[in-house]
């Protein structure tokens, strides 16, 4: 009996992480989606204040190289479980909004 709620419990976990990431790459790329509106917007921000967007991109470049070398490499990662949590957490919403109102 533990096995089969083991089972259940894993089931469910696959199911909410694939919904959640299913409706996330649709809110994100479909017209007029997240990507779409959000690129606008880095690209005006661009072209409006280049000095301000060059200094943010440099500090996004030193962040993302710090980050990776600090990163523990071959052992679990909590980085990993917090994504897998708000996967479930958007799979559920994005469930829920589809029972409720019937759209995605």
């Amino acid at each position: 009996m533990k096995q089969f709620f083991s089972g259940l419990e894993s089931l469910i976990t696959v199911i909410l992480v694939l919904a959640g990431i299913s409706g996330v790459s649709y809110q994100a790329f479909r017209e007029d989606g997240w990507v779409s509106q959000g690129f606008g917007k880095i690209t005006d921000a661009f072209f409006s204040f280049p000095l301000i967007a060059l200094g943010v991109t440099v500090a996004l470049f030193f962040s993302y190289r710090a980050w990776r070398n600090t990163t523990n490499r071959g052992r679990g990662n909590k980085l990993f479980d917090l994504a897998v949590y708000v996967f479930m957490a958007a799979g559920t919403y994005f469930i829920a909004r589809y029972v409720i109102k019937g759209e995605l």
